[in-house]
């Protein structure tokens, strides 16, 4: 996808390509929650749950909320600020319809009123600074779907996110897909 630093990649989807090979960002999609050319971009992954284990170690504060949210997985949602938990929920506010809440106090409301149901529970989150994202998106590390990808993402395990969110953007088979041209090889 051809980005112009003027496009707002807010409400989209990141999907890794194989350019991108650390544990962290690898085989990674992302929803980005916030983006602008003066402040940067920030969002969550979307894709690597954490196992129960993890979830039962952390102090975040969803441990409290076990009642309410106990069978929504948690997901590392990226490496900025791992110790804080983020709520990725509904709005009709947002244009997108998905918000990414870090506010104890926020958190803590919706719990207790129990009207907004989380899309996702996660630990951490992806920042990126001015231009960052979008000099990555050009060096193809990054290809972008748009965002009613991302609804369809959030249907299905998070171990087919990867694959499906490929698919999405026209890709069946990572080993003959030419990232630097655009197609097939």
């Amino acid at each position: 996808m051809n980005i112009e630093l003027n496009n707002n990649l807010k409400g989209k989807c990141l999907i890794a390509t194989p350019s991108i090979r650390d544990d962290v960002f690898g085989q990674s999609v992302i929803y980005i929650t916030e983006h602008s050319t003066v402040s940067g971009a920030v969002g969550v992954i979307i894709n690597k749950h954490l196992p129960d284990e993890k979830r039962k170690l952390s102090n975040l504060d969803f441990n409290q909320y076990k009642n309410q949210w106990g069978k929504i997985p948690l997901y590392f949602g990226g490496p900025v600020e791992l110790e804080t938990g983020f709520v990725l929920h509904e709005s009709t506010d947002d244009e997108f319809g998905w918000v990414l809440t870090g506010s104890r106090h926020k958190i803590q409301q919706m719990a207790q009123e129990d009207v907004i149901k989380p899309v996702m529970l996660t630990a951490g989150y992806c920042m990126w600074d001015s231009f960052q994202l979008e000099r990555e998106v050009r060096l193809n590390n990054w290809l972008v779907i748009d965002s009613p990808a991302s609804r369809v993402l959030a249907t299905v395990t998070s171990q087919k996110r990867y694959q499906l969110a490929l698919s999405l953007a026209g890709i069946d088979n990572v080993a003959y897909y030419d990232f630097n041209g655009g197609g097939n090889a």
